[in-house]
């Protein structure tokens, strides 16, 4: 129980870094404390594990460890921070389905808030592409990729259907390499079930910027990995940047076009907004912190993880090295930033971070990997063996490393489920076109509405010359909601130029005009349809 006058932790941000500090000041402190840890979720993202999500081998929830349950004596606050007053040393919450604005004071802050994913830079990459941050992007594009499965195992369009058996990924990194490896298994395991697809049908690209993939690992070892992928019928790029996206096409650096029913942005890592707008000393967007792990010039702020620039030697210049945003990485932060609050509340000398290697490794699917461990390097099953009994290692709480070894042992004697689950529709936002995509196909339903925001559309019928064409300029719509602009089921709609349209699903356009017509009731004489 805490008392007025414990000292309090206050720790910000539910990842690796902020729930193991929080574990290791409870176990370390024994009651002398109050701790207190904030998050968005009432539980902790074990993040090496969402690749196997994606690509079915473990259920959703057993990827996710529930945080009262792995903090016990950890006070667990699920809200979103507000703002943070250094000098008063208070942080404000808004907390619950009301957004109630709450105000905690704190002796020692942790800044342990991760990234966040942020591909504006690139056009039509964030409209379109599906994202590996969470669980349920995850397990979003588990249902995604075997929706397009069903759909092009019954559609008779083949170009559709060969957007639809295409599937890329943007980023060769461990995410990317590790999440093309498990999409390819998921396709690989489902495809018995669908007699009208075959294996040769199926295309699988994994994008990457740089000269190879994997430039984390030595380079035979990024080598052979790339091996067995391709060995699999996975296409790699390297070399290649994405220079635009569209509906269901990716147009990269070099001018070549891919149609994409599948596109997975493993990449796009960006500071925390809060973290930007926090007056503390940042470089490359991340917190400038000392070998302690404390911010610079702020005795009692502490930052580790994705959010913090760690250095690893007492150099002081360019050739500094600096801890990797990776989750081993931010495991072994904790213990020592646990350590040094105690210390720093106590009296005594800090202790500097000192990384050491629990070896590096990388699943490719298939029941092969790469790994480089106390300086050893193998690959092959047995490193795929060793990446789980690593990762197994660390997962936290005993319940959660039973339910994943029994979903891998599943995986081994059963098939996969191929059941798709539909979280909803199609979501309201903008979509780009480049000139001469097919927006609506004749014959096919809109699905809601389409709001010209820039360039040119051209509504046509292909098969009845005598229909004079209609071109939408920026102001313009079409679809299946609008008196002016309904489609026929004749016609179709193509972007004439380069174009950007908003699209409203036909839910939230049902939604919106019933909210029309109560502010029509209230504020008009008259009702005015849409």
């Amino acid at each position: 129980m805490a008392t007025s006058a414990m000292r309090k932790v206050l720790i910000i941000g539910g990842g690796f870094g902020g729930v193991f500090t929080a574990r290791h000041l409870q176990r370390q402190a024994r009651g002398r404390i109050a701790v207190e840890l904030i998050s968005r979720n009432n539980f902790f993202v074990f993040q090496p594990l969402l690749p196997e999500v994606a690509g079915g081998g473990i259920h959703p929830a057993d990827a996710v460890v529930p945080l009262r349950l792995f903090l016990p004596g950890v006070t667990v606050r699920v809200a979103e921070v507000r703002t943070v007053d250094l000098a008063k040393k208070t942080v404000h919450v808004a907390a619950g389905r009301g957004g109630e604005i709450d105000q905690l004071a704190y002796d020692h802050l942790v800044i342990a808030l991760g990234q966040v994913v942020d591909l504006s830079r690139t056009p039509g990459l964030a409209e379109r592409a599906l994202v590996m941050k969470d669980v349920t992007d995850a397990f979003h594009i588990r249902n995604h990729v075997l929706g397009c499965l069903e759909e092009a195992a019954t559609t008779m369009d083949p170009r559709r259907r060969t957007s639809l058996l295409t599937f890329a990924v943007i980023g060769g990194g461990f995410t990317g390499v590790e999440t093309v490896g498990e999409v390819q298994d998921l396709i690989r395991k489902a495809l018995p079930f669908y007699s009208s697809v075959r294996a040769a049908d199926i295309r699988i690209v994994l994008l990457q910027h740089a000269a190879r993939i994997l430039p984390e690992l030595p380079e035979h070892l990024a080598a052979y990995a790339a091996d067995r992928l391709r060995r699999r019928g996975v296409e790699i790029l390297v070399k290649t940047g994405v220079k635009a996206v569209d509906l269901e096409r990716i147009e990269t650096d070099s001018g070549q076009t891919i149609d994409a029913g599948t596109i997975i942005a493993a990449m796009g890592n960006a500071p925390s907004p809060l973290v930007q707008r926090l007056p503390l000393p940042r470089e490359h967007g991340q917190i400038l912190v000392d070998r302690h792990l404390r911010v610079r010039d702020n005795d009692h702020v502490w930052a580790l993880g994705d959010n913090a620039r760690i250095p690893l030697d007492d150099a002081d210049d360019a050739s500094a090295a600096h801890a990797p945003a990776l989750a081993q990485f931010a495991y072994q932060e904790a213990k020592v930033l646990a350590a040094n609050i105690l210390a720093c509340i106590d009296g005594r000398p800090l202790t500097p971070f000192v990384y050491r290697s629990l070896g590096t490794m990388a699943s490719l699917g298939g029941r092969q990997g790469v790994a480089e461990v106390l300086g050893m390097k193998f690959s092959g099953f047995l490193a795929w063996l060793a990446w789980r009994l690593f990762y197994l290692s660390l997962i936290p709480g005993l319940s959660t490393r039973v339910r994943i070894a029994t979903d891998w042992l599943l995986d081994l004697i059963v098939s996969r489920s191929i059941v798709e689950i539909r979280a909803g529709s199609t979501p309201s936002g903008f979509v780009r076109y480049f000139a001469g995509d097919v927006v609506v196909e004749p014959g096919v339903e809109p699905g809601g509405v389409y709001v010209v925001v820039s360039g040119q559309f051209r509504i046509d019928a292909p098969d009845d010359p005598a229909t004079p064409p209609r071109v939408l300029a920026a102001g313009s719509w079409f679809g299946n909601r609008f008196r002016d602009q309904e489609l026929a089921t004749n016609e179709q709609a193509r972007a004439d130029t380069d174009a950007v349209a908003y699209f409203v699903a036909q839910e939230d356009l049902a939604r919106l005009a019933t909210v029309r017509a109560l502010l029509d009731d209230h504020h008009a004489p008259a009702p005015i349809g849409l």
